[in-house]
């Protein structure tokens, strides 16, 4: 497993945080993925959120959204290497990646498993069983998978003929990446993605 450096992974963080906004805040209102209108939509945020406010309060929200909306044109600007961002799986690579790995290839299981939850919200189980055997997965492809599963997945994947639940999924994922140690302990993917299925399992309490 190479070494990550602190701003390495403050880098990733940046990054989570940017993708998390992407999926949590502007796709679902539709804002196109443009430096100007994420730009717009924090602004108009702000707007909504300092009326009325003190000083010092409008002062750190203003920071706040100010932080939000760099991290999204940052990562869109990263997406644009790699083409459309539009397109999910480009976002989640980008996010994933340092900037010395954004132009490194993917093994093609990992593209087709994120390809098929992202879009299609379904895994073949002979694809989800090859990637769980591996032993040559990458930290940018361990990230992937678990973004994906993450961000994407509602409470169920079709696996076959059957409903695979997301939480155990996502537990199957973290799971190789924690036999194989492919990212370190404070890695933010995989920091997020346990805090993820402790919330996936308190919805089932």
């Amino acid at each position: 497993m190479p070494a990550v450096s602190q701003d390495e992974l403050m880098y990733l963080q940046s990054q989570l945080e940017g993708l998390e906004s992407i999926f949590i805040e502007l796709m679902p209102y539709g804002v196109e993925l443009k430096r100007q209108q994420v730009q717009d939509f924090y602004d108009k945020r702000y707007d909504n959120a300092t009326k009325p406010v003190a000083q010092v309060a409008e002062n750190e929200l203003r920071r706040q959204f100010n932080t939000k909306a760099n991290q999204v044109r940052n990562l869109v600007d990263s997406a644009e290497s790699l083409g459309d961002v539009s397109n999910k799986v480009n976002l989640i690579r980008a996010a994933a990646s340092l900037p010395g790995d954004r132009s490194k290839g993917l093994k093609p299981s990992i593209l087709t498993y994120c390809k098929s939850i992202v879009f299609e919200n379904k895994v073949e189980p002979q694809l989800l069983s090859e990637i769980l055997q591996s032993q040559d997965v990458g930290p940018v492809e361990a990230r992937m998978l678990l973004a994906a599963t993450m961000f994407t997945v509602p409470k169920s994947v079709e696996h076959g003929s059957e409903q695979l639940l997301a939480r155990d999924l996502l537990a199957q994922i973290i799971g190789l990446i924690r036999s194989e140690q492919i990212l370190q302990r404070n890695d933010p993917f995989l920091n997020a993605s346990l805090c993820s299925l402790d919330g996936m399992d308190e919805d089932q309490d």
